[in-house]
Order: structure tokens, then sequence, then C-alpha cells
């Protein structure tokens, strides 16, 4: 089903994600062995004194997810993720603009321009 649509991705609870792997209680290689070899983007945004096994974790998860979605290979269906927390006042802001972007492409594709 994400192979065939666009969608917008919220990773929330990013407090409670981290409260888990610091403490131990989750370990995302029991269930995704994957998750052992799995290294940390280049280009993924750190917040200050954030741990450096939660980074890995949650970019992890967010790539599960975009490589299933962009699985078909067309080029006609994006994922866009995003890390949140319920204190994210930016969250508005952010899903506004995936909102406007996928609107734009959809009516780019019924017009063939895309």
């Amino acid at each position: 089903w994400l192979r065939t649509i666009s969608i917008i991705l919220f990773l929330n609870k990013q407090d409670l994600l981290a409260e888990k792997i610091r403490a131990g209680r989750s370990r995302l290689e029991d269930s995704f062995p994957d998750f052992a070899r799995y290294q940390t983007p280049l280009d993924a945004t750190v917040e200050p004194g954030e741990d450096p096994e939660v980074v890995r974790a949650k970019y992890f998860i967010r790539d599960e997810f975009l490589r299933i979605s962009t699985a078909s290979g067309d080029g006609k269906h994006y994922c866009y993720p995003h890390f949140t927390c319920a204190v994210d006042t930016e969250n508005i802001r952010r899903v506004f603009n995936d909102c406007r972007d996928i609107i734009q492409r959809m009516h780019l594709r019924q017009y063939e321009l895309l």
C-alpha cells in the first residue's frame, strides 16, 4: 500500500524512543537484524546533546519507511518523513509545505508536465 501513494510520515514520540533506547529497553536489532549493520546517514540532523545511538535508531526507522515507499521506483510517489514530539511547534509549517508539494506534483503529472 505504501508503494502506491505519496505520504507525510510522522515519526512521533521521539522522546519516548530516546528514553527506551537509552534505558536499553528497545533493541531494534532483535526485530530488525539489518539494524546491526546500519550506519547513520552523513546528512542526518543531530540535535545538540542527542545520543548517537538514538539518532541511528530514528534514522533507521525513517529509512525503512522510505525504502518501502519508494520501492516501485516509478518516481511518482514520495514520502515526506518528519521526526516529531508533542512540543514541536514547527510541524504545521512543514506539513503545509509537504501538502503543497504533493498537490503541485499531482497537478503537474495530471497535465503531463512531470
